[in-house]
């Protein structure tokens, strides 16, 4: 079997406008790769954006990884990656030259599975059937109260989910505050406005477990001050405080603030980096994404170094569905996984391509899907309404 084509797939859906700490989304994307062989089989990934160009990384995918994949047998999946890394080390290692290697390399196990005809999770040496999730929201949006807050929070309640993610850290309260950086300021709130906040959504989740997200707008002494009121307001995971190139920040805050665990970073790629964070305790839980870090293969190896060190994993899913299958897939086949991120903002993306909804068991704990592959069948013509030139 040799690979013939690889396609990246532009989606790109608006939405209403939703923020964290700093960012602002008014619309949803994701970067599909597509990977076709002469065997009539073919695979899918994504490659995680950030917000990025979709048309940059599409141009990475098709004129700097495609030359080096045609022709390639697409069941060499590890010395694939080590050539597309190798090839691209000059410009790359990092950012959307990664994500496209990631993309690439989800793609390739959908295919192994394809090929083999069984789900991913068999072929790494799946652990479980199904994986435990958090209900991840809380976003700050126009007119959105703390009302609308724990409208929401009872929103997940119904549905079976016990554990809850909210974003804080949107504030002006400082002179370069990260926030003054950016396009859109609105819907700021005051550090004693995030405190109700966290109040409010750790009232109704009772017993369940409180995750809070800065996206890496603090700094390690506004960490360290403002981690203590969390943790007596019932936080228990404090995600991404500070940007992960700050190590011994990272280093300080999970040992100066024991009632916390230090979860990260979604934005730190390769497993050699989490390794190190690891190795420097700076984090108590592992949080890569699949669709950015290096796929399928590298979230394998950082679930390895956690375990190795006595450490959980729990995966950071915001994309696709795509995403959230390889995701599925790949924390079914780890033994140190803690929890899977279930997004609850409206996201068509993940939502409406596939053409059988994920399950899940009374608890929200997803069932891993059990068909060839990542174990979905894409909507296509949904692809197709979704599809953007670029």
């Amino acid at each position: 079997m040799k690979i013939t084509s690889v396609t990246g797939i532009a989606l790109r859906v608006p939405c209403a406008p939703i923020a964290d700490a700093l960012s602002t989304s008014t619309a949803r994307q994701a970067l599909l790769v597509r990977i076709d062989t002469d065997a009539g089989l073919f695979g899918i990934g994504e490659a995680f954006s950030f917000g990025a160009p979709l048309a940059a990384m599409k141009a990475i995918l098709e004129a700097q990884l495609a030359p080096s994949l045609i022709g390639e047998d697409p069941q060499d999946i590890e010395r694939i990656w080590q050539t597309l890394y190798w090839r691209t080390i000059a410009n790359g290692r990092r950012s959307l030259t990664m994500a496209c290697i990631s993309g690439v390399d989800i793609a390739l196990w959908d295919l192994m599975g394809k090929a083999c005809r069984m789900p991913v999770c068999r072929l790494l040496g799946a652990y479980s059937d199904r994986v435990p999730s958090y209900a991840s929201g809380g976003f700050y949006a126009p007119g959105k109260d703390l009302d609308g807050l724990r409208r929401e929070i009872e929103g997940y309640l119904s549905r079976g989910y016990r554990d809850a993610k909210i974003k804080i850290g949107r504030t002006m309260d400082r002179p370069g505050a990260p926030l003054s950086y950016m396009a859109n300021r609105d819907w700021a709130v005051t550090p004693e406005e995030d405190f109700r906040r966290v109040a409010a959504a750790k009232e109704l989740l009772g017993d369940g477990l409180l995750i809070v997200d800065t996206n890496a707008s603090w700094d390690s002494y506004i960490a360290l001050s403002r981690g203590r009121e969390l943790a007596r307001l019932g936080v228990e995971w404090l995600e991404e405080p500070i940007p992960f190139e700050d190590l011994e920040g990272y280093t300080r805050i999970s040992r100066e603030l024991p009632q916390l665990r230090i979860i990260g970073c979604e934005t730190q790629q390769g497993a050699d980096n989490f390794a190190t964070m690891i190795r420097s305790d700076a984090l108590d839980i592992a949080q890569p994404d699949a669709g950015w870090v290096g796929g399928i293969s590298e979230t394998l190896k950082i679930g390895a170094v956690a375990k190795a060190a006595g450490r959980k994993i729990s995966l950071h899913c915001f994309g696709s569905s795509v995403l959230f299958a390889a995701s599925l897939q790949v924390a079914a086949a780890m033994s140190n996984t803690e929890r899977i991120e279930s997004e609850e903002n409206p996201n068509p993306l993940k939502t409406d391509l596939v053409r059988t909804p994920f399950e899940t068991d009374e608890h929200m704990s997803f069932l891993v899907p059990q068909g060839e592959g990542l174990g979905i069948e894409l909507d296509w013509d949904k692809v197709s309404d979704f599809t953007v030139e670029v």
